[in-house]
């Protein structure tokens, strides 16, 4: 898949087949997040991966899903995610704006990879910290970020694009249509890109 393609077809996936992924898949995950920009090279980020099926589920438990569906929008027990990459900070680097930029650098190559792969990603920050940090076995020196659930995807969300008269929080709220498929609402380009300067055409 080319880079714009895996850019512009990467969507959230909430519900999963329960194949399983591969090792080396997820190994490349991380070695592709390594590699990622890093605000003075500090290189902040440590990453846990979890496939165990015991463990899965309890990190499940800890994730609030889709909160504009819920409940819809919450996997059920035969679509749940195979595979978690857990995304924590070095508490040394924090506040620190970089490592926030850094990470949203290594989050999106790791999304983007697994795009390319055919494997469906909800990056997901609704998390009960205490109790996830506890089942990751996380020292105290690493603050738990986020989560990136993976699977392969059993739904395929789309976007529809926003008229440039649409604005507003009230119309970026994503739904599920009569078919229970996602779509995701978008800003129309026309209201984000400006030429010369802001308003320009």
């Amino acid at each position: 898949m080319e880079t714009r393609q895996a850019i512009l077809a990467r969507r959230s996936v909430r519900s999963f087949s329960q194949e399983p992924l591969e090792r080396g898949f997820l190994e490349d995950l991380v070695a592709v997040a390594r590699l990622s920009p890093a605000a003075a090279n500090l290189q902040p980020l440590e990453y846990v991966v979890v496939t165990q099926p015991e463990l899965c589920e309890e990190i499940f438990g800890c994730l609030k899903w889709a909160a504009y569906t819920a409940p819809v929008g919450t996997p059920d027990e035969a679509h749940r995610p195979t595979a978690y990459v857990a995304v924590a900070v070095r508490q040394e680097y924090l506040p620190s704006v970089g490592s926030d930029y850094d990470l949203g650098a290594a989050v999106m190559a790791m999304l983007l990879l697994a795009q390319d792969q055919g494997v469906g990603t909800c990056w997901i920050h609704s998390i009960n910290g205490p109790r996830a940090s506890k089942l990751l076995g996380l020292p105290p020196e690493l603050k738990l970020d986020s989560v990136i659930a993976l699977g392969r995807p059993a739904e395929e969300p789309t976007t529809v694009d926003l008229s440039p008269e649409q604005v507003g929080k009230e119309v970026i709220r994503y739904w599920r249509d009569d078919h229970g498929r996602q779509v995701v609402p978008k800003r129309a380009l026309g209201n984000m890109l400006h030429w010369k300067r802001h308003g320009g055409k």
